[in-house]
């Protein structure tokens, strides 16, 4: 087992993947229910590649804000602090995520269109049932979610061999293979990430029980969501890795979220438009 080596990279910071302060500041204020406009547009801009994507996007297609936008502050007075959080993560996470992982046989623009489409099909699944969730907190739960995937990438290659002769020989899910191999699955992983970068508890536990939702403890509604909507982009073949289809839809899920056949099917139809109509954040 390598659970030593991957123990050894999550101890040094200085190896796993970094995310902007700037975030973290931003995400820290807007936990605050009296957070300002003025002070989330002072910290944003601090970042100047923040604040170029947030102009960027908030004047595209996608967002449809309803005047010009020139400045971070005038994005949030238009669009709304959580469109704005939204696009923040958006950029944080391409800044991540825009990497090949070929252990898991993912190339970067996979991983980055199959993370997006998580995203949005979570929030399309919140709309569509009328669930007691923000869009913008299912679209963001569902952003970051193949981000621990990122650091157990690197030690496949002395055990590859083993790994694809039990996907061969054996059903189980892929991240039964990664407990045993690594010592921890990447959803153990991306949660330890997330708290290192001081993200909610709320996102923290969706990327760490997304496929295992029963074992959420902070909201397994939400968590539920995601999961639905990771296993539909998984078998439309869309950011499809080494671990394939093993993990089946949770009958968990589907009785919190209310989500049945016929909506799944619907869902299932619809993927190829949600790609068309991400065509603007693919490119971030």
């Amino acid at each position: 087992m390598l659970k030593s080596k991957v123990d050894e990279v999550l101890q040094d910071v200085n190896k796993l993947p970094a995310i902007s302060s700037v975030v973290s500041k931003v995400l820290e204020k807007l936990q605050k229910p009296d957070v300002e406009i003025a002070d989330l547009a002072q910290e944003i801009s601090k970042d100047p590649a923040i604040t170029a994507n947030v102009i960027k996007l908030s004047n595209s297609a996608y967002y449809r804000a309803s005047k010009p936008i020139r400045t971070v502050q005038e994005a949030l007075m238009t669009l709304g602090i959580k469109t704005v959080k939204e696009i923040v993560l958006l950029t944080a996470a391409k800044g991540i995520l825009a990497q090949d992982l070929n252990s898991y046989q993912l190339e970067a623009a996979q991983l980055w269109t199959s993370s997006l489409l998580v995203a949005e099909l979570s929030s399309k699944i919140v709309q569509h049932k009328k669930l007691k969730i923000d869009k913008d907190l299912a679209f963001t739960s569902g952003l970051l979610c193949s981000v621990g995937k990122i650091v157990l990438a690197q030690f496949f290659s002395p055990v590859m061999m083993q790994i694809k002769t039990d996907l061969k020989d054996n059903q189980e899910p892929f991240p039964t293979l990664e407990k045993k191999y690594f010592g921890y699955t990447h959803m153990e992983v991306s949660e330890n990430l997330l708290k290192r970068w001081n993200f909610p508890p709320e996102l923290t536990d969706v990327v760490a029980n997304y496929l295992t939702p029963e074992t959420s403890k902070v909201n397994p509604l939400l968590t539920s969501v995601v999961h639905i909507a990771s296993i539909l982009i998984v078998v439309s073949g869309i950011g499809i890795d080494i671990g394939g289809e093993s993990v089946p839809i949770s009958p968990f899920a589907l009785s919190q979220t209310g989500v049945t056949d016929a909506d799944i099917e619907t869902y299932f139809v619809h993927i190829p438009d949600l790609q068309a109509g991400l065509a603007d954040l693919l490119n971030v």
